[in-house]
């Protein structure tokens, strides 16, 4: 079951754009996940919503007639794989998609260093990626005025996207005031959701934002990054895991 859900988020977070490509490897350690795989709480809406992941399949040119969800989202998964090892120069002659979506990753986290002038020799992959989490939350703390001297980087990555939140908040004019900062993100969720359908032309009338959403995500999901649903991928975003972890 846990596998399935995962490959369910793979491929939305892949067809998506939300997150860097660097999760296919995710997909194939799910012991591995972190709670980032949550994004305002739209993780559940991905993973269950199987007209949506129809629709992408067949945008795709992938059959679905007879078909359960969980068939049609590793379809989409091992599709998505090939097409990024094709764009990043990788051969898929012969090779499984987890081997493929291992060197996907791999080629990934070494280009990614490369952009941030992290050194690769002599480390192991995943210390390199974690190299790479760390500079990306010490980047995103500077250019927010955070401090991070002396502090739990997990700590920094959840100012962060406080910060990014009520920052949020205040262009929606959403009040903070009083307000704990799961009620903020909620409403700040839901704010952008309504303008969202609104800019779609969608009927909002006695609609939830959690219907909305499903409207959306099923009608419109080729529009989701223009729409600026997800504005702030947070520091761990790129990155869904975090060492080795017990079942």
């Amino acid at each position: 079951m846990r596998k399935m859900l995962m490959n369910y988020f793979f491929a939305f977070t892949l067809l998506l754009g939300l997150f860097g490509s660097i999760q296919v490897f995710a997909a194939t350690q799910p012991s591995e996940l972190n709670q980032s795989t949550e994004v305002h709480g739209h993780g559940g809406h991905f993973r269950h919503n199987p007209e949506f992941i129809k629709k992408q399949a067949e945008s795709m040119g992938i059959k679905t007639e007879g078909k359960d969800t969980e068939t049609i989202a590793k379809e989409i998964r091992e599709a998505m794989i090939k097409q990024r090892a094709e764009a990043l120069g990788i051969s898929t002659k012969g090779k499984d998609i987890d081997s493929l979506a291992k060197q996907v990753f791999e080629t990934e986290v070494k280009n990614e260093a490369k952009k941030l002038g992290i050194s690769t020799e002599g480390k192991d992959l995943r210390e390199v990626a974690r190299e790479i989490h760390e500079t990306q939350i010490k980047k995103e703390a500077k250019e927010l005025g955070i401090s991070t001297e002396g502090r739990d980087l997990r700590d920094v990555a959840h100012e962060i996207r406080e910060t990014q939140i009520k920052n949020e908040a205040k262009k929606l004019g959403i009040s903070t005031a009083n307000k704990d900062f799961h009620q903020i993100a909620h409403e700040v969720r839901d704010k952008k959701i309504f303008q969202a359908a609104e800019k779609l032309g969608l009927n909002t009338k006695n609609k939830s934002a959690d219907e909305l959403f499903n409207e959306i995500m099923t009608k419109h999901a080729d529009k989701v990054k223009e729409l600026d649903l997800f504005p702030h991928k947070g520091p761990g975003m790129h990155f869904f895991f975090k060492g080795p972890r017990g079942e």
